[in-house]
């Protein structure tokens, strides 16, 4: 495999490689509704979905197109084993809290299943066992940690030596029992029953801000149209309307890699994979339009704060090589999450005075279950039903104080990034770039995003991200310039393709 034909290829994910087969209008009127959903990944479809099984007059509305975005560049991985949880929970909340986690997990796992089952819903979907594995016996030693938790809060588990599919390492933490399935096709198959429920879906419309009056909640985007309705909820990954909630401090944004690559069946892949490392792999399996792939995932870093992104694909490329002798890449691509400060999503209301407002933010790459969790713990909330699961996911749950550590670590990473981007020198000028490639340059004085399309036409724009100021780093294998504060993206033309920020780049003259 050589490196050329690796980045040759088109970045898609595996799940988006057949497209979505929906094309939703743009907003280009007023509306009103009783509950507007903005952002439609797993998250806001579900969401949509079940308020519409409740018969709640609910609209789904989305800057892109429908799955477009982190949806459609998962892993999809259905499992309550999100890493080392839930030791880290019982140390920090308690018993009830860590059980608490564990059977929301298992709550939301049940709403796929039964859709999936009570739909016939053609997703490719598998049982399987999931596991978290250590390379060496001193990250062993955290699994065996997050194995006594499981004890202590009667989750089922089994520690083992012995790695499947002849994985280096010693040993790892495994659970039944739990699925996966391709994102694309499920969620798909929901949105064309949220079309004939006559549920009003647009795309393309990028919500910019919310405004409240009494009861009733505005919402206005980017094309200078409004949306009246009683409820909002913000599924967008990212925030982009903060009221007063100062997410911008409480989520650290996350960019992962991963690679599709096809090997032949060897019947031993029911399985689902994650190491316990400072740079873990994900790995699972799945046969789809009569093809099997092992999807390979890793190399994570913040966003904006590595030097070479397509390093990244190269590290999983050599992993691939090292432990299942492959070498071919059918499809790459990469994808982006939140984590909030004690690991723990938010999901409720925004903030305190803004009850009408609800978001779901901070997955911390397990969105599967966490978006399909949110979907359930907001329809709840919307038809006014209080669960047991509220009070440890509430956004405003006070974690600050308990996590004031890691507020200040983040924050601290954040101050460094502004002044770095500030003060330190640019490598790229102008006469270096060729043709599809991309930098920060100096130019007239100042520092500038460039980028050379394949045909040579040149793109120059301020660098300075729009968000809170910040200044943009080069993805060279996404041709993106990223934000290392607060994780918005933009794309070779300063468009806004994910993060907080609203507003594209202004435009610089050769």
């Amino acid at each position: 495999m050589s490196i050329e034909s690796v980045f040759e290829k088109e970045k898609i994910s595996l799940w988006l490689n057949d497209d979505i087969p929906h094309d939703f209008p743009i907003l280009s009127q007023e509306e009103s509704c009783g509950v507007c959903v903005i952002g439609a990944g797993i998250t806001g479809i579900t969401t949509a979905y079940l308020l519409s099984n409740m018969g709640i007059d609910v609209m789904l509305i989305d800057s892109h197109t429908p799955i477009r975005l982190t949806s459609g560049n998962t892993t999809a991985k259905f499992t309550f084993q999100h890493g080392l949880i839930y030791s880290k929970i019982l140390k920090k909340y308690g018993t009830e809290s860590a059980r608490l986690y564990y059977e929301a997990e298992i709550q939301a796992m049940k709403i796929v299943e039964k859709l999936v089952k009570d739909l016939e819903i053609p997703c490719d979907f598998k049982n399987t066992y999931a596991m978290i594995y250590a390379e060496n016996e001193e990250d062993f030693k955290e699994i065996r940690e997050e194995y006594e938790a499981y004890q202590k809060l009667e989750i089922p588990g089994e520690l083992v030596r012995e790695l499947p599919l002849g994985l280096a390492g010693v040993g790892g933490l495994r659970v039944e029992n739990q699925f996966d399935l391709h994102p694309v096709k499920y969620l798909s198959f929901l949105l064309e029953k949220l079309k004939e429920r006559k549920v009003r879906i647009y795309q393309q419309t990028k919500a910019v801000d919310i405004t409240e009056s009494g009861e009733s909640t505005l919402i206005i985007t980017e094309g200078g149209h409004t949306i009246q309705c009683q409820k909002a909820v913000i599924a967008t990954g990212y925030p982009f309307f903060d009221g007063n909630g100062f997410y911008f401090a409480r989520l650290a944004a996350y960019r992962a890699y991963l690679m599709a690559i096809p090997r032949p069946s060897d019947g031993n892949t029911d399985a689902m994979l994650i190491s316990n490392s400072s740079s873990p792999h994900t790995m699972r399996f799945i046969r789809t339009n009569g093809i099997d792939y092992l999807i390979i995932g890793g190399s994570g870093h913040k966003v904006g704060q590595e030097s070479s992104a397509m390093d990244s694909y190269l590290k999983i490329i050599d992993f691939a090589r090292e432990n299942f002798h492959v070498d071919d890449v059918a499809f790459r691509w990469s994808a982006q999450d939140y984590e909030s400060l004690d690991g723990i999503p938010y999901i409720g209301a925004l903030t305190s005075k803004h009850p009408n407002i609800l978001v779901a933010t901070g997955f911390r790459k397990w969105g599967m279950t966490n978006g399909t969790l949110s979907a359930y713990l907001l329809t709840q909330n919307i038809a006014g039903k209080i669960t047991r699961f509220d009070e440890l996911f509430k956004p405003s749950r006070g974690e600050v104080k308990e996590s004031l550590g890691q507020v200040m670590k983040e924050n601290l990473n954040v101050a460094k990034e502004l002044f770095k981007g500030k003060f330190t020198p640019t490598h790229t000028s102008l006469e270096e770039l060729g043709n599809d490639e991309g930098g920060i340059i100096r130019h007239h004085g100042k520092r500038t995003g460039a980028y050379r399309d394949k045909k040579g036409k040149l793109f120059l724009f301020d660098s300075t991200c729009t968000h809170l100021g910040c200044e943009l780093e080069y993805n060279n294998a996404e041709k993106s310039f990223d934000c290392p504060c607060h994780g918005s993206r933009f794309d070779h033309e300063g468009q806004v393709i994910e993060g907080p920020a609203l507003k594209e780049l202004k435009v610089t003259e050769e």
